[in-house]
């Protein structure tokens, strides 16, 4: 089971996230596209899982004034985030929280009208999933925007195959080593193994509408998804 507050571990990711997920950057640039238009100056972007800070330094190149409050239970990753993002110490915050007590989470006084998560929330079970969800909804201002991208669960052993070609061709185009199984039991294993626990598509659009959010899955390719949602 992948522990991030191992260092080892973290260290491992953090040293190459696309290895294993080609798809990551062109999703990634659409949410950074999308958070660079919508930013508004003097007001804090909060990251749901900041981990080493890799999209930070991205994002502060992009949006040189922005602000963010990046939310993580991994001192390894954070103390990563702060090596990497010296330049940047007055532009960022980093609370310590578990995911899994995000209720009882208060933040800093600020206008948060932006909020984003990528790879995150997969790991933790479905009820603070839904937790998280409602939680960004209740501290994003009115007509605020949360871009969700994450892992989702491939629910439909019969079309594995065509997720595998799928896979195949991605690694062909990339360079990459994405693997997620031979077989669909092999895939859910390696999912549990991992301690992934990820939600399908439709659970997704289902819960983050119940917290409140208008939503809408922006991009998805396989079994990893773009979700736009905004505070109406």
């Amino acid at each position: 089971m992948e522990d991030f507050r191992d260092p080892q571990t973290a260290a491992s990711w953090s040293a190459d996230p696309l290895l294993h997920n080609p798809l990551r950057a062109e999703q990634l640039d659409i949410l950074l596209s999308i958070l660079q238009a919508e930013y508004k100056q003097g007001d804090t972007i909060i990251d749901v899982g900041i981990g080493s800070g890799i999209v930070e330094e991205e994002l502060f190149r992009l949006i040189p004034s922005a602000q963010v409050l990046g939310i993580d239970f991994s001192e390894a990753m954070v103390e990563l985030a702060h090596t990497r993002l010296r330049d940047f110490r007055e532009q960022y915050s980093i609370t310590m929280h578990d995911l899994r007590d995000i209720g009882n989470l208060q933040l800093p006084q600020a206008k948060y009208s932006l909020a984003f998560s990528i790879q995150t929330i997969h790991n933790v079970e479905d009820t603070y999933k839904r937790d998280t969800f409602a939680f960004v909804h209740r501290v994003l201002a009115p007509d605020g925007l949360f871009l969700l991208l994450d892992r989702i669960a491939i629910d439909t052993p019969g079309l594995f195959d065509v997720y595998k070609l799928l896979w195949t061709r991605l690694n062909r185009l990339h360079h990459t080593t994405m693997f997620e199984g031979h077989t669909f039991e092999e895939h859910t294993q390696g999912v549990h193994e991992r301690g992934d626990l990820p939600a399908t598509l439709e659970q997704h659009l289902q819960w983050l509408s119940k917290a409140g959010f208008e939503v809408a899955c922006l991009h998805l390719h396989g079994n990893r998804a773009l979700f736009a949602a905004h505070n109406a």
